[in-house]
């Protein structure tokens, strides 16, 4: 993991489509420049968070032939949630968790990109925020053990909705293994970056993803490339300059239709873009 205190260029394999090898995501982070890798791995299969140990030696020779992994899920939390209300899904949710703990372990991976909790129609929001705050409590003294931190991303599941949200569930824990994994886009619709930021400071933020997002139309329909949308970037960037945040930056955004050589290309130079801002 990184030792100089500056950005850091990450690649998100989501970026690439679910249709390229594991060995062809490191090759293209390789290819565009990227300085480590950030993996989605699948509940089950190979290079699942269940990986084998051959492939888990194979993970690992990938990542120390010089791209290293900058982070992974903490379970498949859309499809599983470690908070779930139902007992029989909060128990498999957090076992998935804790395959990932033990996975990161490792393969040397120190941060888990993690989702506790989401709220729905059926399960109300003070139900889902002492779930959550439960399953965290309840999967923390493993991630400390193994010396992995529980990047807790603000993501569109009506849970965390403002800073001061994000600042009260992580500071709960008086743990520097429960941290943010902050997404630049993901706050756009009802906020702006900067603020959260501000708020968050460079003590609580381990990880940054970067997204753009057009306002209007807003929605889904929002997210757009990098440099597309309303994001100012250089307020953004000069932000966690002020914070004093050295670390990751990892954009998160769809794949494109052009050949992934010509796509790692083109995201690459919008990254350099971004990435410069913060010593303009």
């Amino acid at each position: 993991m990184p030792e100089e205190a500056r950005l850091y260029k990450g690649l998100r394999d989501g970026c690439l489509g679910t249709d390229v090898s594991m060995h062809e995501r490191f090759r293209l982070a390789h290819a565009g420049g990227f300085e480590g890798i950030e993996l989605t791995l699948p509940a089950e299969g190979r290079y699942s968070l269940q990986a084998a140990p051959a492939e888990r030696a194979e993970l690992k020779q990938l990542a120390d032939d010089g791209m290293p992994i900058l982070c992974m899920n903490a379970g498949v939390p859309w499809q599983h949630s470690p908070s779930a209300l139902d007992s029989e899904a909060r128990r498999v949710g957090q076992e998935l968790v804790r395959k990932s703990i033990d996975l990161a372990a490792d393969l040397d991976v120190d941060t888990l990109l993690y989702i506790p909790g989401s709220v729905t129609a059926d399960a109300s929001f003070s139900s889902v925020w002492d779930a959550a705050r439960s399953a965290t409590e309840t999967l923390l003294p493993q991630a400390e053990a193994a010396g992995v931190t529980l990047a807790v991303e603000n993501v569109w599941n009506a849970l965390i909705l403002s800073p001061r949200d994000m600042i009260e569930f992580v500071d709960g824990f008086r743990s520097p293994f429960v941290r943010v994994y902050f997404d630049v886009g993901n706050v756009m619709q009802f906020g702006f970056p900067h603020h959260w930021i501000q708020a968050l400071g460079s003590e609580r933020i381990a990880r940054v993803h970067v997204k753009d997002f057009n306002v209007r139309p807003g929605g889904w329909l929002g997210f757009t490339q990098l440099l597309h949308g309303d994001v100012d970037w250089a307020q953004t960037m000069q932000s966690l300059k002020n914070v004093g945040y050295t670390g990751w930056v990892t954009p998160e955004v769809s794949p494109s239709r052009v050949s992934s050589d010509a796509w790692i290309t083109e995201l690459s130079a919008a990254m350099d873009t971004i990435l410069a801002l913060y010593d303009a």
